[in-house]
């Protein structure tokens, strides 16, 4: 009757096995749940006594540990004013790629309006010079129709310088265009604006 009674368990029961080790582990939670978080230096030269350690030891013990903290607090400083340090720099080199970039952008665009306009005059002294050698084309066929003479040769001669004079101005201002092109940083420009890299002079254009 004994043994069945003792096999038996209702709900919650613990075996007869288990008791030395639950006994064990409440004792163990019950500790430390006494303990204290700290201890006080006369806490720990009391300790010390029961240990034979002499109170000088404990307290060179505690002035030892209190240098390593404050050696580790000063790490720990140093560590954080150098992160502090290195965001500043990242966000002072961020603000400065931002102004660049503008200053670039600025440039880039002050370059490609005086290529443009650059442009637009070579555009129109080209403009000028067809004008001039259709002029002068019209002149020779009307010429054709006379009789050579002194008042013929003037007319020509005024034709050609006409035209010579009008050559010689798009030259210039063509010329201007392709140095400024070809020049460093403004040839970047004319690369991502997608404007001419360079423009014809008069001596190599065959149709005006």
């Amino acid at each position: 009757m004994g043994d069945v009674t003792r096999t038996r368990q209702g709900p919650g029961a613990v075996a007869y096995d288990d008791v030395n080790e639950l006994i064990a582990t409440a004792t163990r939670l019950m500790q430390k749940d006494a303990a204290p978080d700290t201890l006080t230096p006369d806490d720990l030269r009391r300790i010390g006594e029961e240990l034979d350690i002499p109170a000088r030891y404990v307290d060179q013990a505690l002035e030892a540990l209190a240098r390593r903290r404050e050696e580790q607090a000063r790490e720990a400083q140093a560590r954080e004013r150098l992160s502090r340090q290195r965001r500043a720099r990242l966000k002072q080199g961020a603000w400065a790629g931002v102004a660049l970039a503008g200053v670039l952008a600025v440039s880039g665009l002050v370059v490609r309006n005086g290529l443009t306009t650059t442009l637009a005059e070579v555009a129109q002294k080209r403009s000028q010079v067809r004008n001039v050698v259709e002029r002068r084309e019209t002149l020779h066929a009307r010429l054709d129709q006379l009789t050579p003479g002194l008042n013929r040769d003037a007319e020509v001669a005024g034709a050609d310088n006409r035209v010579a004079v009008e050559q010689r101005r798009y030259d210039e201002r063509a010329a201007a265009y392709n140095a400024s092109a070809a020049s460093f940083p403004t040839s970047w420009v004319v690369r991502l604006s997608g404007l001419p890299p360079s423009l014809p002079l008069s001596s190599e254009v065959s149709s005006w």
